[in-house]
């Protein structure tokens, strides 16, 4: 993400003063809080616990533009909001899952929500004064600076499992390189999501409709699992499985609904 936003700066934009500096460093900051709250509570509990309660991030958009920014918000948001939230929940709710530390997950995804939904509006706030060519580039070098805190614990931890201290990660075969494919895909999905994402709320000063919006990949979910699933030998006919497409069906039509109303 950082590498990404970096190129922005060759778009036009007025010069910065010191004091425009930290609204993006604060921005970045919490962003990077609610990426470590996101681990946590994936890493705590199960997903079909932690994925539904981010998604009430879009409900927490709408109320922190309302209590923070005194954005006026018509019905028709609150509404959205509403329908958005559950129909992801419906989407993502997988039964069956290991609940042994629910509250802990829940309390990680919660705050995960909220820390992401604070930083949009925060967003949306400040990128008037400061400019999106040179926010976001501020905001995602500083997510950038402040990953590096990982690296000393991640090189230690690595080269005490494998004995061969710091030149095991150079190693062809070793668990890095093999997981170096994975984690350059995911890294860049995240990058490129977050790039699009960060745009539409900087430039066009929607967060809660951009949020509704972004929601809608739950939506994108069920059309490829119905399209592909068969391809990949999705057992779409047994009885539990119809349950959870059903489910995931009437989620996404509560999220076409939702953008509905915001696009009316």
């Amino acid at each position: 993400m950082a590498v990404l936003f970096q190129g922005l700066w060759l778009l036009p934009g007025h010069p910065l003063a010191l004091g425009m500096i930290l609204p993006p460093v604060a921005c970045g900051g919490l962003f990077f809080l609610g990426q470590i709250f996101t681990f946590k509570a994936i890493h705590t509990g199960d997903v079909s616990v932690a994925t539904p309660l981010l998604g009430s991030k879009v409900l927490l958009v709408a109320l922190f533009s309302f209590f923070l920014i005194g954005k006026s918000l018509p019905h028709a948001i609150w509404m959205a909001s509403l329908m958005a939230s559950l129909g992801i929940a419906l989407i993502s709710y997988s039964p069956g899952g290991n609940h042994a530390r629910l509250l802990e997950a829940v309390a990680w995804s919660l705050s995960a929500a909220a820390v992401f939904a604070l930083t949009d509006v925060l967003v949306q706030c400040w990128v008037p004064s400061v400019g999106y060519s040179r926010f976001a580039p501020l905001m995602f070098g500083s997510v950038g600076l402040f990953s590096l805190v990982y690296v000393p614990r991640l090189m230690s931890s690595r080269a005490s499992v494998s004995g061969g201290g710091i030149r095991s990660f150079l190693v062809e075969g070793s668990p890095f390189f093999t997981s170096l494919p994975w984690l350059l895909g995911g890294a860049l999905l995240l990058a490129v999501q977050a790039l699009a994402m960060y745009s539409a709320i900087g430039l066009f000063g929607s967060a809660t409709m951009t949020n509704i919006l972004y929601g809608s990949r739950c939506l994108w979910s069920v059309l490829l699992v119905w399209v592909l699933g068969a391809m990949a030998g999705d057992s779409s006919t047994s009885p539990s499985r119809v349950g959870v497409m059903t489910r995931r069906l009437i989620g996404a039509l509560l999220l076409f609904g939702a953008m509905t109303l915001v696009l009316e």
